[in-house]
C-alpha cells in the first residue's frame, strides 16, 4: 500500500515537472502566438493562447479575452471554450449567460455539437424545456449522444 502512494507521488511530481516546461517555458513561441493572435487576428493562434491560459496557467480571466478573439475570427471551438468559462463564471440569467448563450449560438449555428448542447443545458436551468429539448436534438442529430439521452429523458 505504502509503495502505490509513493508511486503515485512520484508519477505525479514527474509529470507536473515537465509538463509545466512543455509549453509555459517556451517564451518565444508563446510571444509569437500572442503576435499572431493580436496583430494577425490569426484565429487558431488566439486559441490556442486561451488553451495555454486555461490549461497551463489556470488563468480563465485571460483565456476569456483569447477564446473571445478566437470566436470573433470564427474559431468555433473559441466560441464553445469562452461560452464554457462564461457558463462557469455566471448565474441564471446574469450578463455571463448571456454572453456564453451568444457565443453558444454562433458555434452551434457553425455544426459545433458541444455548443448545441450547452445552449440546451442553459435553457433547461432556466426552465425553458421546450428550448432545451430543441437544442439536445439538434445536438443530436450531429452525433452528440447525450443531447440524445437528454432529448428523450425530457419528452417523456
Amino acid at each position: 500500500m505504502k509503495k502505490n502512494i509513493f508511486l503515485s507521488f512520484l508519477i505525479f511530481g514527474f509529470c507536473t515537472t515537465f509538463a509545466s516546461f512543455s509549453w509555459a517555458g517556451d517564451d518565444a513561441e508563446t510571444a509569437k502566438m500572442r503576435s499572431a493572435c493580436n496583430n494577425e487576428k490569426n484565429s487558431a493562434a488566439c486559441f490556442r493562447m486561451g488553451e495555454r491560459y486555461r490549461i497551463v496557467d489556470r488563468d480563465n480571466k485571460t483565456a476569456l479575452k483569447f477564446y473571445i478573439s478566437a470566436c470573433d475570427a470564427d474559431y468555433m471551438t473559441g466560441c464553445t471554450n469562452g461560452g464554457n468559462l462564461l457558463y462557469m463564471k455566471g448565474t441564471q440569467y446574469s450578463a455571463h449567460w448571456k454572453e456564453a448563450k451568444k457565443m453558444y449560438h454562433k458555434a452551434c449555428d457553425s455544426g459545433e455539437d458541444p455548443a448545441c448542447f450547452n445552449l440546451g443545458s442553459i435553457n433547461y436551468r432556466e426552465g425553458r424545456q421546450k428550448k432545451a429539448i430543441k437544442f439536445y436534438k439538434q445536438a443530436c442529430k450531429m452525433g452528440n449522444q447525450a443531447g440524445c439521452a437528454k432529448e428523450k429523458r425530457l419528452k417523456r
